[in-house]
């Protein structure tokens, strides 16, 4: 109950603003996508910011548990509010209200989930089930995919106001039930270094030169993430705005087209965590942007929705695989008293960078070319400038004969 239901809502809240709050700006606010972008971006800092500042004060508290009881809660609550913003007057004033908004939604999703849940999920496992655990986790899309492939129809019938509050209370309630059943680790205990020293300095030590240097392999793991998201988020941002003024498909059945890849989605995170427990990360990062470079720019280079949804197979295939793999890789390499603190520098790699340059790449693209399959080749394109790092990597583990 614990990993699945805060798993489950919390990719339902994350992708419930990655695909949807930008189509509802789209069609309720304004067809400028810069919006779209610029909150994106904001959201991203914000998630970074919250993530490094609550992770700290949870390490330095020695608890989790009412850092995801109540950021659960208050996250479903904000989700639900985010229609209210369409109220205010004027476009100028209602894009402000859309990224103030979704800011607030984030401080307290990040507080929740990127941070002391991610962090929990660190502190109750190790190296030998973290590949397993991981893909637990990631696996959660598959509820949530199916909860969200109702969401075109529930829109397409009752429109947003509907659809937010109901998952909106769905997250709350998840907060109040799985987060009251689950428990702190046992030898989880207040970080004495941040007992002594202030959060701030403790956040900030995180950046000192000696900490990339100790930590190398683990920096490579997230720049090679972080690349292959910059790609992702390309297109991802406008993947609804696509399918319903590209393709001509409906929210109803565009919702279903995506959740058609969920099979292939859940088969890359078993297989991938597997193999992460076997220390064989690495191969998996070897092969999985090759995955969804290809089904990105298939995606892009056809408009047949058999191809496509094979595309998208492709593509989600990698995508999971690559973030089980680094997630999993990043777990094993933290250091083991700086759980939370390290989250917030996952989420600058996996969450700020490629959310802050990905969406505006996208929107620089659709605003000189309208929305047009580009979207997809230029996100195959970035992907593949991951196997830099990568490639690294897996030299730094032949030379130490790992």
């Amino acid at each position: 109950m614990d990993r699945g239901g805060f798993g489950s809502s919390g990719t339902d809240c994350l992708g419930l603003e990655n695909a949807w709050f930008n189509t509802f700006t789209y069609d309720e606010i304004t067809t400028n996508t810069q919006p779209i972008a610029i909150m994106n971006g904001a959201s991203a800092v914000v998630a970074t910011v919250t993530t490094f500042l609550m992770g700290t004060l949870s390490d330095k508290a020695g608890k989790r548990k009412p850092f995801i009881l109540w950021g659960y809660v208050i996250w479903g609550i904000t989700t639900g509010g985010f229609y209210l913003c369409k109220f205010f007057p004027g476009e100028i004033f209602k894009c402000v209200m859309v990224v103030v908004l979704d800011c607030v939604m984030t401080f307290f999703g990040s507080t929740a989930y990127d941070s002391c849940f991610n962090a929990w999920t660190t502190d109750i496992s190790d190296s030998s089930s973290r590949g397993r655990i991981t893909s637990i986790v990631q696996i959660a899309p598959l509820i949530s995919g199916v909860i969200l492939a109702f969401a075109g129809a529930v829109i397409d019938n009752y429109g947003y106001a509907v659809f937010f509050i109901s998952v909106g209370a769905l997250v709350s309630l998840t907060g109040l039930i799985a987060g009251n059943a689950m428990q702190d680790a046992a030898d989880l205990k207040p970080n004495p270094d941040a007992m002594k020293e202030g959060v701030w300095k403790q956040i900030f030590g995180a950046f000192k030169i000696e900490t990339f240097k100790q930590n190398r392999k683990l920096f490579l793991v997230l720049c090679s993430i972080c690349i292959l998201l910059c790609g992702f988020q390309v297109s991802y941002a406008y993947e609804m705005i696509f399918a319903n003024n590209y393709l001509g498909i409906s929210k109803t059945y565009a919702t279903f087209l995506t959740a058609a890849a969920l099979p292939v989605m859940i088969a890359a995170s078993i297989i991938t965590g597997k193999l992460c427990d076997e220390g064989k990360g690495t191969k998996v990062l070897m092969a999985a942007p090759l995955v969804f470079a290809a089904g990105a720019l298939l995606h892009g280079l056809t408009m047949n929705i058999v191809l496509i949804v094979i595309a998208r197979a492709l593509l989600y295939g990698g995508w999971m695989a690559m973030m089980v793999a680094s997630t999993a890789m990043f777990k094993n390499l933290i250091p083991g008293d700086s759980h939370g603190r390290f989250e917030g520098m996952r989420m600058i790699f996996m969450v700020m960078i490629p959310m802050v340059i990905g969406p505006e790449i996208g929107s620089l693209l659709i605003g000189s070319q309208d929305v047009s399959p580009i979207i997809y080749i230029v996100t195959g394109i970035v992907a593949l400038a991951a196997y830099l790092p990568i490639l690294q990597l897996k030299k730094m583990e032949k030379n130490s004969g790992c």
